[in-house]
């Protein structure tokens, strides 16, 4: 298990962190957004004053893979889930499918609360308040519902009304689980492995189960609250009470997972505030073009349908499974073995009946690398004809729900072959351009030579790439 503060340390370690004095103006949600748009690294800002929190953005993703760079944007969250320091991206798949597993038997491990007891409101935390709006909000955090049978965990995000008041935002289906005048908790600044898990059960359907009944509930640590267990580095605890009152229903704008799953409006009065020593907490600024929220879903949603194509066919023919952030998800390229005539068909379909928030699927040889997304949609057109291997559904198909451009209600899906047809020779089938492929040894030994005495670390494998 790793701590959300160790996480922030690894990122500064790998250089994918970097340390700013608070601004007054403008927001740091406009800062985090604006880092998010230039591929930036992860954004730490220091508190401002002794009782507020410090905040950091892009923890989990914020690089555009459009643009050919040594980041991925699995990279933030795979050195969080303890991976790699260069994680690879089907380790990251597997991480996170291994953290929404059932096991045998119940292995909860109970240590020492991290945050203690504080004096303050919630909203002398100093959480972000976004621009043009009056009060501060809080995103990618924990919810805890305890119960007889267990804890149940799901994401949460709001608005901090008051001193002691939050309206937020839940899954519905959590929402169901607890009635007024009950205890429920939030945690924020959780470890990596507790916020993944939460959003691929939520997103999967998958919140009926305590959390004690999951591999993530082996893997963290927790501490007992009114509310239910939460992971016991958490950098902020809330302890609340389910107002009587009715819900405020004006609306949140919605963190992503909530364009897959029903959310629900909750009120909650705010009984007691634990923090660390010079807490840290995670943000991500809402409707941002690759924000921590929307990687945080893309990665889950993938780890979901790799783990579930690989083991339909009794064989696992599929390399990687990838739902970029930059289409919002609206496009899953695969890269697969074709295992017989009208395979692709098939897996095509099977993707399609296993989620319905893309309407495109493309498929992609082996050796394609899932880095870089630019060569990965090249195959389009190197490889598959119009023809022939754009292949579109009937027109009255349902409307997928996060393709972004217009459409009246009803929506063809695409899936595009993008792979060498089997059946040809290899010597009809065009190399890629690469270093490695287009030049002669002797060039190619003179290049990495003088490569090393210039005293760069890696190799040059891709110089003269196109």
């Amino acid at each position: 298990m790793t701590a959300f503060r160790t996480h922030l340390e690894f990122l500064r370690k790998t250089d994918e962190l970097c340390s700013l004095e608070r601004p007054e103006s403008p927001s740091p949600q406009v800062v985090a957004a604006e880092a998010l748009r230039a591929d930036g690294p992860a954004v730490r800002f220091r508190a401002a004053e002794k009782s507020h929190v410090g905040l950091a953005s892009g923890v989990y993703g914020g690089v555009d893979q459009l643009t050919r760079q040594d980041r991925s944007p699995w990279t933030r969250l795979g050195i969080g889930l303890g991976v790699d320091r260069d994680p690879e991206y089907v380790d990251v798949l597997e991480a996170i499918t291994d953290l929404g597993d059932r096991i045998d038997e119940r292995d909860v491990t109970y240590v020492e609360r991290a945050a203690t007891a504080t004096d303050r409101t919630v909203r002398e935390l100093g959480l972000p308040t976004p621009p043009d709006e009056a009060w501060p909000h809080f995103t990618l955090g924990l919810l805890s519902v305890g119960s007889d049978d267990g804890t149940y965990w799901a994401p949460i995000h709001g608005t901090v009304l008051d001193g002691d008041t939050i309206r937020a935002r839940v899954p519905a289906a959590i929402r169901e689980r607890f009635e007024r005048g009950e205890s429920v908790t939030v945690a924020l600044g959780v470890p990596a492995e507790a916020l993944a898990a939460t959003t691929l059960l939520t997103i999967t359907d998958r919140l009926s189960t305590p959390i004690e009944d999951r591999r993530v509930g082996s893997t963290v640590p927790v501490i007992p609250t009114a509310g239910g267990l939460v992971p016991s580095s958490a950098e902020v605890v809330l302890e609340t009470e389910l107002a009587t009152q009715q819900p405020d229903t004006r609306s949140e704008k919605p963190e992503f997972w909530e364009r897959l799953v029903d959310g629900a409006t909750v009120t909650l009065d705010v009984t007691g505030v634990f923090a660390r020593d010079d807490a840290v907490v995670p943000f991500t600024p809402l409707d941002v073009p690759l924000a921590d929220d929307l990687q945080l879903v893309a990665l889950a949603l993938a780890a979901r349908l790799y783990d579930r194509v690989n083991g339909y066919w009794g064989v696992s023919p599929v390399d990687w499974l990838l739902l970029p952030a930059a289409g919002r998800l609206g496009i899953c390229i695969v890269s697969t073995e074709v295992l017989y005539a009208g395979f692709e068909w098939q897996l095509a379909n099977f993707l399609f009946s296993r989620s319905d928030c893309f309407d495109t699927v493309v498929l992609v040889d082996e050796e394609t690398d899932p880095h870089d997304l630019g060569r990965v949609l090249g195959d389009l057109w190197v490889k598959a004809h119009p023809s022939r291997d754009w292949l579109f559904s009937e027109p009255d198909a349902p409307v997928a729900r996060l393709p972004t451009y217009e459409r009246d209600g009803t929506g063809a899906r695409l899936y595009v072959d993008a792979t060498w047809d089997p059946r040809w020779d290899e010597e009809y089938i065009a190399p890629r351009v690469s270093f490695l492929e287009s030049y002669p040894p002797d060039i190619r030994t003179a290049v990495r030579e003088s490569w090393t005495a210039f005293g760069f670390d890696s190799e040059p494998d891709d110089v003269g790439g196109a």
